[in-house]
């Protein structure tokens, strides 16, 4: 192996360390978070159940269908999950106003209440993790991660 090829080896190595390491870092603030802050209002629910919670509080009312795309679920695990999140009373399903081959889902009274519940949980998520840091501080984080939730919203548009 060439001085050069060496060289960029040992580059790519450590660039890939460091990415690991920012991995590493970010796992373990997210599992010192989670376990501090147990007492999450949906903890009865699985992830992906909580996803089509969260997606119905922030978005409203939507086709099964376009959250299940939206999500990366197929129509057979979306129907499973909403059949449960609709006997737990999270969730309830409608009929689109204007195409009877669409079913909408919507939150129900519990479903609304345990999204608020999320929203708080969230909000002591980032005051903990960001209350060490000055308000400015906090501000360009909270930009950053926004500018990356915008930027991924649009290559997911833009690959559609």
């Amino acid at each position: 192996m060439s001085e050069s090829e060496d060289a960029a080896l040992s580059s790519q190595e450590a660039a890939l360390s460091a990415e690991s390491r920012q991995a590493e870092a970010l796992m373990r603030l997210i599992h010192r978070v989670s376990a501090s802050n147990s007492e999450r209002a949906t903890m009865e629910l699985n992830l992906r159940q909580r996803l089509i919670l969260q997606c119905l509080g922030l978005e409203g009312d939507q086709p099964i269908a376009a959250i299940g795309q939206r999500l990366g679920l197929s129509p057979s695990t979306m129907t499973g999950l909403v059949d449960r999140l609709e006997k737990q009373g999270y969730v309830k399903r409608q009929p689109h106003a204007s195409d009877r081959r669409v079913t909408l889902l919507a939150l129900s009274r519990k479903g609304n209440g345990a999204f608020a519940r999320e929203i708080d949980w969230y909000r002591s998520l980032v005051d903990e993790i960001f209350g060490s840091l000055g308000e400015d501080a906090k501000r360009v984080v909270l930009h950053a991660l926004e500018t990356l939730r915008s930027s991924n919203h649009e290559a997911r548009a833009t690959a559609a």
